[in-house]
């Protein structure tokens, strides 16, 4: 490695580590550096601020580093020229979603082509986990449910669906266990209405060869389309996927170091 990716390997490990102390001498067996490379790299980074240095040697972070999609440009390209096709070939908006946190998050997207279609989600929209809708499905249907216990309030999901004058509606805990868990083996989804705006969504989620959450990728138009295209959005998102799990797979295999760390799960109400 170059000293630049040494340096991003030396982040991503305290990132990954925790909040807590790190010992150098973990880092630097962990990471494959000499000590003396990791000392000119811990002083580089503590004298502009991003680690407190103890007099034992342990390292304290002062910053948050995470890739939205943590793949390389390659892949961030493929998807990019993927979003185009399917959006001109299918007619429709596409999107790429990430998750932060307990929100969604849209990373990117390719417009609809019709210009009368105005699909407010764009680069940068936030919309929360809680709205059980197919994207939420997807992800939340990955994790455990004694991981979504202990990560969400399990009595705070709802559906926004197109209903004048009741556009909200909660979701007792059990019949949302009971659509995740329906949803489990699922890779592909779409909503049968269209949400409170009237857009509905078909997507699929693509995960790296570990089978740890990557992103959606996700089609949308409005609900007034005609409902005789759902074999063929499936069929091109699920031809996406397969090709995109290529590519990570192939990245997954290359040099690149994965850090080792302590990280714990994360843990919140």
């Amino acid at each position: 490695m170059d000293p630049t990716e040494r340096t991003l390997q030396v982040l991503e490990y305290i990132m990954a580590a925790g909040p807590g102390p790190v010992k150098q001498v973990d880092i630097a067996r962990h990471c494959g550096l000499s000590p003396s490379t990791l000392n000119r790299i811990v002083k580089s980074l503590s004298d502009w601020g991003y680690l407190f240095r103890t007099s034992e040697k342990y390292c304290v972070r002062n910053f948050r580093l995470e890739r939205n999609v943590p793949m390389s440009q390659t892949y961030l390209a493929m998807l990019d020229s993927t979003m185009r096709d399917l959006s001109s070939r299918l007619g429709v908006a596409a999107e790429v979603i990430v998750v932060a946190g307990h929100e969604l998050l849209w990373h990117s997207k390719a417009e609809h082509p019709d210009p009368e279609v105005v699909i407010r989600a764009g680069v940068g929209f936030r919309r929360s986990l809680y709205e059980l809708d197919v994207l939420s499905q997807l992800y939340l249907s990955r994790l455990d449910w004694s991981d979504i216990q202990a990560r969400f309030f399990t009595d705070g999901f709802f559906e926004t669906l197109r209903r004048p004058g009741q556009p909200t509606r909660w979701l007792p805990e059990a019949k949302v266990r009971a659509a995740l868990d329906k949803m489990r083996s699922e890779v592909f989804a779409a909503d049968t209405v269209g949400n409170h705006v009237g857009i509905r969504r078909f997507a699929t989620v693509v995960e790296d060869p570990k089978g740890k959450f990557l992103h959606l990728l996700a089609l949308a138009e409005p609900d007034d389309r005609p409902d005789d295209q759902m074999e063929k959005y499936r069929d091109a998102l699920l031809n996406v996927r397969s090709d995109l799990s290529d590519l990570a797979h192939a990245e997954s295999a290359a040099n690149r170091l994965v850090p080792k760390h302590h990280a714990l799960p994360l843990r919140g109400g």
